[in-house]
């Protein structure tokens, strides 16, 4: 019997691994409340640490401290060593009041006209988080400096910054990402799991997927709509792709199913897994009748409403599994607030006395 912490575990080491981080700040470490962030240089304390006990209402974050300016035009530098024949790809996430222009350059010295090189610039202009991140395909020299400039454009006042990485890109690499990590469905019935994959190294891959499994039949797997188990990617392409699988017949309601969907490259050297999870539940509590519920509108802007007879919850997934929000209903519509949420895909269960019935949902 499969040991389900220990896949799970590989699954979140494997599935989203990045190319090697040489840079990963998240401001949490010895910092303190408005004072210029432990490590950076910032000789005109433009840029301070903040402190928020809430949540930062993103998915990806590694804690609740940050690095935020008001200043029209702010430098902060930190020592970080670039080879020239490497190849980088930072990263950051970012929230502003308005709009500003954020750059990311390298230097030779922890001063802005030392700062020769820019790796790439960035328009933050959302009331939420966001994340940026661009391929730095080459460098024309070795630089001792990292350099994050800001420049507030009119009527902006506040820039806000987080979870900075450079990872350093392999030549050959994945990221994939599964759209959910699990569900419900009764024996016999047919599963579509979406995924995509990213080419996050230098060099073009064919990339092959085999499924594992004990519990799933009538595996079949498409890429951006084909019906293809491997396929070409060229450095930072995404390739959108699915496997459709029946959950054999014969399974026991309650039964926790899996399977593995292994990805590799021709090469043999990279190898990614992504892991979709099943409960089996009875067919006698699967609403007859899906016609019966209604989700609109789909996609949604800054809300959406679920009608159904007998209506108890709705609990709501991001694209990596993670729960949004459960809701109770106290009547058989229920409206459901978007407008902080990002654009992407969800998974809504809606829960009636009936069971429970998943709906996808774009924003």
């Amino acid at each position: 019997m499969k040991k389900s912490f220990l896949t799970l575990l590989i699954c979140l080491i494997t599935s989203f691994s990045f190319a090697d981080s040489v840079f990963i700040e998240g401001f949490e470490y010895a910092n303190h409340d408005l004072t210029s962030p432990i490590g950076w240089v910032c000789n005109d304390q433009s840029w301070l640490c903040g402190y928020m006990e809430k949540d930062h209402n993103r998915t990806p974050h590694n804690g609740n401290w940050y690095a935020f300016t008001d200043a029209d035009d702010s430098w902060m530098f930190m020592p970080l060593y670039f080879i020239s024949s490497l190849k980088y790809r930072p990263s950051f996430w970012a929230i502003s009041d308005g709009t500003f222009e954020v750059e990311f350059w390298a230097g030779h010295e922890a001063d802005p006209s030392q700062m020769t090189t820019l790796f790439f610039s960035a328009t933050v202009s959302s009331g939420t988080y966001e994340k940026f991140t661009e391929y730095v395909e080459s460098l024309p020299s070795n630089f001792e400096y990292f350099g994050i400039h800001a420049i507030a454009s009119e009527g902006a006042y506040h820039l806000t910054i987080d979870d900075i990485v450079v990872d350093m890109v392999n030549k050959y690499d994945l990221e994939v990402t599964p759209y959910q990590f699990d569900t419900v469905m009764y024996p016999g019935s047919r599963i579509t799991f979406e995924y995509e994959v990213q080419n996050t190294g230098f060099e073009d891959l064919v990339v092959y997927m085999t499924p594992y499994t004990d519990f799933f039949t009538d595996i079949q797997f498409t890429e951006d709509g084909f019906n293809n188990s491997s396929f070409s990617t060229v450095p930072n392409q995404v390739v959108h792709c699915s496997c459709s699988a029946t959950l054999s017949p014969n399974i026991s309601p309650g039964t926790l199913c899996w399977m593995d969907i292994m990805f590799t490259v021709s090469c043999d050297c990279v190898t990614r897994m992504a892991t979709l999870w099943v409960t089996a539940t009875d067919p006698a509590g699967i609403v007859e009748d899906e016609a019966e519920i209604k989700l609109f509108p789909n996609p949604a802007c800054d809300h959406f409403t679920v009608e159904a007879d007998g209506l108890l919850r709705v609990d709501v997934m991001d694209a990596l599994g993670r729960t949004i929000c459960t809701l109770p209903a106290t009547q058989d519509d229920l409206r459901v607030d978007t407008h902080s949420w990002k654009n992407g895909i969800y998974c809504v269960s809606i829960v009636t006395g009936k069971g429970t019935v998943n709906r996808m949902l774009a924003k």
